[in-house]
């Protein structure tokens, strides 16, 4: 991960941790997405199948007011690839990646519908709550240009929103947290600079495995769901430098 990157992440986590409102919230996510053209979304949970109040579970609705009567008028919830795939994988996905299966008459009409509005090319963030329904971060527009080592940042910054949105916080907030040890600092950094796991395996004298249980280890210390989320918090708590 380059520390462009890097930095631009820690600085959008940091305006929505400082954010006073769900606006300014909202505000920032929007920037950090627009970069990547990105400008429509929608933040919502996703409640059991055939409920019928299924917008009470939104956050914040980004999407053109023509585009969300239509998307009620017809019901398309009940029939959107998006959301099946949502409660099927807690993978990130972009939508022209959606399984074939999934594309039935029904479904591709969702998909054809939304491109008709402007919206033709898009990701999905699926977010999985421990004891808690799923919900997604979902985005789109005409062109999007999201090159695959913005995806973990993309990610990142979707889940923080969702949480920040939601009212969930971090898990163990209250607690204090448990710090990196000295070779674990030392692993993130080099993450940090752009360098793979065999890379970091290779400089530091270890196996790949010993890296990956390292990483694991991060992870759970810092409650983030990769890499890019790893170094951002390490960061904030002023553990790691870049």
């Amino acid at each position: 991960m380059e520390n462009e990157t890097v930095t631009d992440l820690f600085a959008a986590i940091t305006k929505i941790d400082t954010a006073r409102s769900a606006d300014a919230i909202l505000q920032e996510f929007c920037a950090a997405m627009a970069r990547y053209g990105l400008r429509n979304f929608l933040i919502t949970g996703l409640p059991v199948p055939h409920d019928a109040d299924w917008r009470r579970e939104i956050l914040a609705d980004g999407w053109s007011p023509e585009w969300h009567r239509r998307y009620v008028s017809e019901e398309y919830f009940l029939h959107d690839p998006c959301v099946a795939q949502c409660r099927h994988s807690p993978e990130p996905f972009r939508w022209a990646e959606l399984p074939a299966a999934r594309l039935v008459a029904r479904a591709k009409l969702v998909m054809d519908e939304a491109a008709e509005f402007g919206m033709k090319e898009g990701i999905c963030v699926p977010i999985h709550v421990p004891l808690a329904g799923p919900g997604v971060v979902t985005m789109a527009s005409e062109r999007m240009e999201v090159p695959p080592g913005a995806m973990p940042f993309v990610e990142t910054l979707c889940v923080h929103t969702f949480r920040s949105l939601s009212g969930l916080g971090t898990p163990g907030d209250g607690e204090a947290p448990t710090p990196l040890t000295a070779r674990e600092r030392e692993l993130l950094e080099w993450s940090a600079q752009g360098k793979s796991t065999d890379d970091i395996a290779c400089i530091l004298g270890v196996t790949r495995n010993t890296v990956e249980s390292h990483q694991r280890n991060i992870r759970a210390k810092l409650d983030a769901i990769n890499v890019a989320h790893a170094i951002a918090k390490a960061l904030r708590r002023q553990e790691i430098q870049i």
